[in-house]
C-alpha cells in the first residue's frame, strides 16, 4: 500500500501544479476554452484522486463515498472557481461524477465479487491494485501535460 500512496502524493502535487499554472494565466482563456480545461482537468484529477482514496481507506462504504463526494466538489469548485461563476457548475459537475467513478473502480478493485469476478488470492488483488493505480496515474500525468501544454500557446 505503500505504492500507493506514493502515486497519491503524485497525484494530489501534479493537481496542486496544474491549478497554480492555470490560475496564473487564468485571464487568457475565453469561456469556452475555459470549459474545455475545467471539464477535462476536473474530471481526470477527480477519477484518479477517487479510486486511490477508496483504495487506500479501508472504511465502511458510505463513508468512503461521503468523502469521495466532499473531495471532488471541493476539487471540482476549485477548478471551476478559476474562470467565470458559470464554470463552477461544470466544475461540480464533472468533479462528482469523476469521483464516483473513482470509488467504484477502488471498490472493485478491493472486492473483484462485486462483478462476479474470480479472483480468490490476496496477492491477485494486491497486484491488480498497483497495476490499475499505476496506470491511471500515468494516464493522469499524460492528461494534465496536455493541459497544460494547451496553454503555452
Amino acid at each position: 500500500m505503500l505504492g500507493i500512496i506514493g502515486l497519491l502524493i503524485w497525484n494530489v502535487s501534479a493537481a496542486c501544479f496544474c491549478y497554480y499554472r492555470l490560475h496564473r494565466r487564468k485571464r487568457q482563456f475565453d469561456s469556452r476554452y475555459a470549459a474545455t480545461i475545467t471539464s477535462t482537468a476536473t474530471m481526470g484529477i477527480t477519477l484518479v484522486l477517487g479510486m486511490h482514496v477508496t483504495v487506500l481507506v479501508s472504511a465502511g462504504l458510505s463513508l468512503v463515498f461521503l468523502v469521495n463526494l466532499l473531495l471532488g466538489a471541493a476539487v471540482g469548485a476549485l477548478f471551476g472557481s478559476l474562470f467565470k461563476y458559470r464554470e463552477i457548475l461544470a466544475g461540480l459537475y464533472n468533479g462528482l461524477v469523476g469521483v464516483l467513478m473513482g470509488a467504484m473502480i477502488g471498490e472493485v478493485l478491493k472486492n473483484p465479487q462485486i462483478c462476479s469476478i474470480p479472483i480468490a488470492d490476496h496477492t491477485q488483488l494486491l497486484l491488480n491494485m498497483y497495476q490499475l493505480c499505476g496506470f491511471a496515474t500515468l494516464l493522469f500525468t499524460v492528461v494534465i501535460g496536455l493541459v497544460l501544454y494547451s496553454i503555452k500557446g
